[in-house]
């Protein structure tokens, strides 16, 4: 499960530095002014603004794929996983008042898997007691109450 949410991850890294990447260079071909921001500034802010995010779900699917293999979950991994999927319900409702329903179904699905490995249980590592066969039991008699 954890394996999934580390490929989800990366893929939306890539995809979100991809649309970083084109949408800086289609801002940065303008020859306008807009507010008194010259396009080159708006470019630059695409580039940081979607790069950062990128980096930040990079971290994030690289810290989950290390903890795929690890019997449980880390508190940290936790909090940064909580983080991610807030962070896609944000983003979820920008897509769908910006680029409509497609793009949120995407990223709906990206934050269902991320919210599915949050609850999910893992098996405890620590095998469970053996039961007690009925003939091996020792009953202790009842402590009277006085």
């Amino acid at each position: 499960m954890l394996t999934l949410a580390a490929v989800v991850l990366l893929v939306e890294a890539l995809v979100v530095g991809l649309i970083g990447l084109v949408l800086g260079f289609a801002a940065s071909r303008q020859h306008m002014v807009m507010g008194g921001i010259a396009s080159s500034r708006i470019a630059l802010a695409s580039w940081v603004g979607q790069g950062s995010l990128a980096v930040f779900l990079l971290v994030c699917a690289v810290v989950v794929a290390v903890t795929a293999g690890r019997p449980q979950v880390r508190l940290f991994v936790r909090v940064l996983l909580v983080l991610c999927a807030v962070l896609n319900g944000v983003l979820m409702a920008l897509m769908l008042a910006l680029s409509g329903w497609p793009a949120f179904c995407l990223l709906a699905v990206v934050t269902g898997v991320l919210v599915l490995v949050l609850v999910y249980e893992r098996p405890s590592p620590v095998p469970a007691a053996e039961p007690v066969a009925a003939g091996n039991a020792v009953a202790e008699p009842p402590i009277p109450l006085e």
